[in-house]
C-alpha cells in the first residue's frame, strides 16, 4: 500500500487512512510534502504500526529523517 502524505490528513484523527492495515507494508511517498508534513510523521507512523502494518518504508525525500535511518545497498 503507498499513501502520500500531502493527500492525508497528517493529524488526528487520521481519517484517511483504513482503520486495518494488518500485515501491510506501507510507503509514505514524501515526494511532494514539505518540512511541515515531515514534521509530523513521528506521529502518522506511530498510528500506522498501531493499526498493525508490518513495515513502513519512507521513500521521497533526499535528505535522512530525525528517527530514521537509511540502508547501504
Amino acid at each position: 500500500m503507498k499513501l502520500r502524505v500531502n493527500q492525508l490528513s497528517t493529524a488526528p484523527p487520521y481519517a484517511d487512512l483504513p482503520s486495518d492495515l494488518s500485515g501491510y507494508a506501507v510507503t509514505l511517498d514524501l515526494s511532494h510534502s514539505d518540512a511541515a508534513h515531515e514534521a509530523t510523521l513521528g506521529g502518522l507512523i506511530s498510528e500506522i504500526r498501531a493499526r498493525g502494518a508490518s513495515r513502513v518504508v519512507i521513500t521521497g525525500t533526499p535528505r535522512e529523517l530525525p528517527g530514521t535511518h537509511t540502508h547501504a545497498a
